[in-house]
């Protein structure tokens, strides 16, 4: 066989193969599920309500049951903040 068909025999024969390759399905994709848990370190900040609000000094009782209402709310914002921020630092195994 001469060099030049002894050439083209191999073109062709790569060209063939590089075209069925083309023609080849892809495998179906694979999906990997992996669920790792990552254990968070809050600062004490935000688990700690703070300092509440200063007793006034009071001569009336109106003054009196308005630093109960502030007292109450500032309680009741930060036990719910408090008990969401743990809520979902929670999640986990």
């Amino acid at each position: 066989m001469n060099p030049q068909a002894m050439l083209f025999s191999l073109t062709g024969r790569f060209a063939i193969l590089l075209a069925l390759s083309g023609c080849a399905t892809a495998p179906p994709p694979v999906t990997v599920t992996k669920t790792v848990f990552i254990t968070q370190k809050l600062p004490p900040s935000l688990l700690d309500c703070g300092i509440a609000p200063a007793v006034p000094v009071a001569t009336l009782q109106s003054q009196v049951a308005d630093y109960l209402v502030r007292l109450w709310e500032w309680g009741q914002g930060c036990s719910d903040d408090v008990a969401a921020i743990k809520s979902a630092v929670a999640v986990g195994p």
